[in-house]
């Protein structure tokens, strides 16, 4: 949308445009914001969902319509906040206390402060050289996304999901530099995509991080007997190396991009700098902080240790380490005003600030909308065999869990679709692994999850429509192990 028209100045056209403003940036704003406002007008609440519940719904649909139509993430956010605090649901500033003050948020941001210190230092260069400098590896592309791969879940194994997504991303970012790989390029948004869904599988795998303890801890509360951890853990080992397998062929032969200036880079044989003094305080520093990050889940909470890091919590630990480094005072760096002020992925904080805000809306009574679940998807499983029932409910959960932040779809929809089938002849312990794979895999949408914001957020390298994609296609492969292998080996061993 231009503001004035060109004029011509010595025989050449001045362009005079002072916005970038397009048609279709404008019309379909105008699109987002009449479907947060008008929504509820539009369409009449049918009970149990309440008024209140439709515009609820009429907010999150018009930033949804923001997010993926406008293809812009800041303001329908921000935007999204200020419907929510003008609802009966809460006010303005309670809803952006809620979402800005979040856990999770808290979290991203000291995170990005503390992998600032480390990019800055040089560290994630260094490991990004010495992973692309191994004989096995030097011009393997596949090798190196293999690599990668693995890596990645071993440390989301280890560490939260948003944790090790922020490690990685600036991991991969790096070793592509090194290859003389731009922004945009498919082979590092293949690898970014790719790493959030095998990781993210791998990720449940222990029973007390957070996701799996929302579902776990809702199964209990209904009365249902404690699943057997060893049977659970030995199916989501299997699902998650078949997963792994999918995605790098996914990668190879079907994505097939164009890694040939990874094939014919040599530089890998150059002999690797030593460390300065300071990059190796950073690099203890840095192995230090995870370590006290993994106590809590390792280390039971009976060691005073153990129960002061899960008191504090990660973003307290993560802030406490950025303040202490801050407090010595080095000579290199970052000062603390750089570390604010740059290598910090806002867009990412907008959307989970949205996302968990939405979320604490929609599981309100009030709404009514968890109660319109129960009616809508009640009749659905009804006089069904275990292996529909399963199938309905677990294809439900996958399919919420890609418009809101899966942690907070799993406290909600869980609880109504386990009292669901417990009223059934199904297998619970089978559906209960099965609907965890299925709400787990939230990387489709930018609400998805924590780690889904920083694979959308993550515009320059990982542009347009591909995340939407191929997170669509391994949404078809999470259906396909959860129902073809989690389902029936399940059922052999349960």
């Amino acid at each position: 949308m231009q503001t004035s028209s060109p004029t011509i100045n010595g025989g050449k056209v001045l362009n005079t445009r002072v916005t970038n403003l397009t048609p279709f940036y404008v019309i379909n704003s105008i699109i987002a914001i009449a479907i947060m406002v008008g929504f509820k007008y539009v369409f009449t609440p049918v009970e149990p969902l309440t008024p209140l519940g439709m515009e609820i719904l009429g907010v999150f649909l018009g930033v949804m319509y923001g997010w993926l139509i406008v293809g812009d993430i800041y303001w329908p956010s921000l935007l999204g906040l200020v419907f929510l605090g003008l609802s009966e649901w809460t006010t303005v500033p309670n809803a952006f206390r809620t979402g800005f003050g979040h856990n999770n948020v808290m979290l991203m941001l000291f995170f990005f402060l503390f992998t600032n210190i480390i990019n800055a230092a040089g560290i994630t260069e260094y490991i990004a050289r010495w992973i692309t400098s191994r004989k096995f590896a030097i011009g393997k592309p596949y090798v190196i996304t293999l690599l990668i791969f693995i890596a990645s879940m071993v440390l989301y194994f280890m560490v939260t999901a948003t944790a090790a997504a922020l490690i990685m991303f600036p991991l991969v970012i790096e070793i592509s530099k090194i290859y003389g790989l731009k922004p945009g390029n498919k082979w590092t948004s293949m690898v970014l995509i790719g790493l959030i869904v095998t990781s993210g599988t791998s990720y449940i795998l222990l029973p007390y991080k957070s996701l799996p303890l929302v579902v776990f801890s809702s199964y209990e509360a209904l009365g249902g007997e404690p699943i057997n951890m060893a049977k659970y853990m030995f199916l989501v080992i299997v699902v998650s190396l078949l997963m792994l397998i999918m995605v790098f062929c996914t990668v190879k032969y079907i994505a097939k991009p164009d890694v040939s200036a990874i094939a014919s880079h040599k530089a890998g044989f150059k002999e690797l700098p030593k460390l300065t003094t300071y990059q190796k305080s950073v690099l203890i520093f840095f192995v230090i902080t995870i370590t006290l990050v993994m106590i809590p889940n390792f280390v039971p909470t009976s060691f005073w240790l153990s129960k002061a890091l899960k008191t504090l919590g990660t973003p307290g630990i993560m802030a406490v380490a950025v303040m202490i480094w801050y407090g010595l005072r080095w000579k290199e760096g970052k000062s603390i005003n750089q570390l604010f002020s740059t290598g910090i992925n806002w867009g990412v904080i907008f959307i989970l600030a949205f996302a968990l805000t939405v979320a604490a809306a929609v599981s309100d009574p009030a709404t009514g909308i968890q109660d319109w679940l129960t009616v809508k998807i009640t009749p659905l499983v009804e006089g069904k065999s275990p292996f529909m029932i399963t199938f309905i409910l677990c294809i439900i959960g996958l399919v919420l869990t890609q418009f809101c932040n899966n942690q907070s779809i799993a406290a909600i929809v869980t609880p109504i679709l386990l009292s669901i089938a417990m009223a059934t002849d199904a297998n619970i312990h089978v559906l209960l692994s099965c609907l965890l794979l299925s709400v787990n895999a939230g990387f489709c949408t930018p609400p998805a999850s924590a780690t889904a914001s920083i694979l959308f957020g993550t515009v320059d390298w990982v542009p347009g429509k591909q995340p939407y994609i191929y997170g669509l296609i391994y949404a078809v492969y999470t259906v396909i192990l959860c129902f073809g292998v989690m389902y029936p080996l399940g059922n052999l061993i349960f």
